[in-house]
């Protein structure tokens, strides 16, 4: 008799035990998304403002007590966008310039990074060495000399100075990132495909190229963010007004006088909103990929 009531009361110490743990658990997980979701709210309250400011008049944006809501959703706002500049136009130049650069990036860099990862060639440890040596150097640095070659070369007001370098390898870091996801890959296949008799390129498009996928997804947001932000660049070779891109067309906007010297800083927020759309839509659809590319993980097991 004493041995079972020693048996239960060692049974309702090991459930009350549990219990315990797995009240201070939920405890322990509900204060971490409350964390996460003040947080959250935190660095999205910028992007609400911007949204809301771009639908309110100058007026309501520029009352002493802000509001949060416009009270009537001025829509026009975006109409007046692209009715007083051409930022459709703009934005299309934009994305010329993504859909030339995205791909030369992708293809150049890894043929690049495949040499360097699988092929034992003179200097390679050197070269590459050499290679990662230039995200060292500011883009200041080459600035000079770049605009006096591609000026010399007449490809001023041209967007060969924004493109021509995806077609170069697209840059170090790119190179480096696809090399590190090639090493990641199993040798085992590109014997097995060589014993089957593939070449290398086929091996690079047949086996190699496949299993990148999160990497080069990652690359392609990675290169889309930054050519749909870059002002320096295009500010630099373009001068022409009808060739400018989003960022640059931004700034043209935001420094364009208005008839009777009308404030524009709703319409500001509006011409925000449409160039921050795009990169919501694409981070959306492609955060999954873009995990698995930081990840690097060579095979999904």
């Amino acid at each position: 008799m004493t041995t079972n009531t020693t048996h239960l009361l060692s049974d309702r110490e090991i459930a009350r035990i549990r219990a315990s743990a797995r009240r201070r658990r939920n405890i322990g997980r509900f204060f971490g998304y409350l964390f996460l979701t003040v947080f959250g709210l935190a660095f999205a309250f910028p992007l609400y403002w911007t949204m809301s400011s771009s639908l309110q008049t100058w007026q309501e944006l520029r009352s002493f007590y802000p509001q949060l809501l416009p009270s009537v959703p001025q829509w026009t706002n975006y109409v007046q966008v692209f009715t007083l500049v051409p930022f459709a136009r703009w934005m299309l130049n934009t994305v010329l310039i993504i859909g030339i650069s995205i791909p030369g990036s992708l293809i150049t860099g890894t043929m690049a990074a495949y040499a360097f990862s699988r092929f034992r060639f003179w200097g390679r440890n050197v070269w590459f060495i050499i290679m990662l040596g230039t995200m060292m150097i500011p883009a200041w640095v080459t600035l000079i000399p770049q605009y006096l070659l591609f000026h010399r070369l007449k490809l001023i007001n041209t967007y060969v100075p924004l493109t021509i370098g995806s077609w170069l390898g697209g840059g170090a870091f790119t190179i480096f990132l696809l090399r590190q996801f090639i090493l990641g890959i199993p040798r085992d296949l590109d014997e097995a495909a060589h014993i089957d008799g593939a070449g290398p390129m086929r091996i690079l498009v047949q086996v190699i190229v496949p299993l990148m996928k999160p990497a080069l997804t990652t690359l392609g947001i990675l290169t889309f963010l930054g050519i749909w932000n870059d002002f320096f660049g295009p500010f630099i070779y373009l001068n022409r007004r009808h060739m400018f891109t989003a960022a640059v067309g931004l700034r043209f906007f935001q420094t364009m006088p208005m008839e009777a010297n009308e404030p524009k800083d709703h319409l500001l927020m509006a011409a925000a909103s449409i160039t921050t759309i795009p990169v919501l839509i694409v981070f959306i659809f492609a955060q999954r990929y873009f995990v698995q590319g930081v990840v690097m993980s060579g095979l999904k097991l």
